[in-house]
């Protein structure tokens, strides 16, 4: 993989880097900023690691038919029959989760319900929530909405992943704008300064979407992507307690 080739350069590069403060010849300012350097390809690989260990958990525990791939067709599954002596327009299925479609001659669940044939009896159908409760609940994968991505709500995960890395990002661009725009005797301060302040809204932000996440995942309020009985994408509610 290209992102694991990427890794093992930066790692390379980090091992050389640290290698220089052996040299006692070295300036002290260019030590500086080498430093600063360092600092940086630290924060990225550890960044790349929590990114692809979320990307294992999420991506690959999503099923193959809800991950945005288009279905190949497929024949239609066979239908329920109809209460004994319905028949056509006057079919009645035999339980309230299914309807009657013309095209079978017989009965199919409606969306984000199953039948089962054996039990005689209906059950809601789309993702798990417990999964999803979980990864959103605990800190390290919470953060970085790795329960949306459990479901399948990759817009959702997308925004999360924007949010913190692009706050990194932004945070290192405060830092550089005011070292760059200060004078020399505030240069440190205002740079001190201008990463703290945006650290703290970024920290906040994190907050108020995690927490936001699990209160919407606890209360089933966003909806997971899904197939009906013909294999078209649908949404569907959580499912489970």
């Amino acid at each position: 993989m290209k992102i694991i080739l990427i890794f093992k350069i930066e790692l390379i590069i980090f091992l050389d880097i640290l290698s220089i403060f052996d040299m006692r010849s070295v300036n002290m300012e260019i030590l500086q900023y080498t430093r600063i350097v360092m600092y940086g390809l630290t924060i990225k690989i550890i960044l790349q690691l929590v990114f692809l260990a979320i990307w294992l958990i999420t991506y690959g525990s999503a099923e193959p038919n809800i991950r945005g791939l288009e279905m190949v067709d497929a024949p239609l599954p066979n239908p329920i029959p109809c209460n004994t002596g319905t028949i056509g327009s006057n079919c009645t299925c035999p339980a309230n989760c299914l309807m009657y479609v013309a095209d079978t001659g017989g009965c199919h669940p409606i969306d984000c319900w199953s039948y089962s044939t054996i039990k005689d009896e209906c059950s809601e159908s789309g993702k798990e929530w417990l999964p999803a409760i979980i990864l959103q609940g605990i800190p390290v994968t919470g953060v970085f909405g790795a329960g949306f991505g459990n479901i399948g709500r990759w817009d959702i995960f997308g925004t999360y992943m924007a949010v913190v890395f692009g706050g990194c990002l932004g945070v290192c661009c405060c830092g550089i704008i005011c070292n760059c725009c200060s004078s020399e005797e505030d240069r440190d301060a205002l740079t001190k300064s201008g990463t703290s302040t945006c650290s703290c809204l970024l920290s906040v932000t994190i907050l108020v979407m995690y927490i936001w996440g699990i209160v919407v995942i606890a209360n089933k309020d966003v909806d997971a992507p899904w197939v009906d009985y013909r294999g078209n994408a649908i949404r569907c509610p959580l499912v489970g307690n």
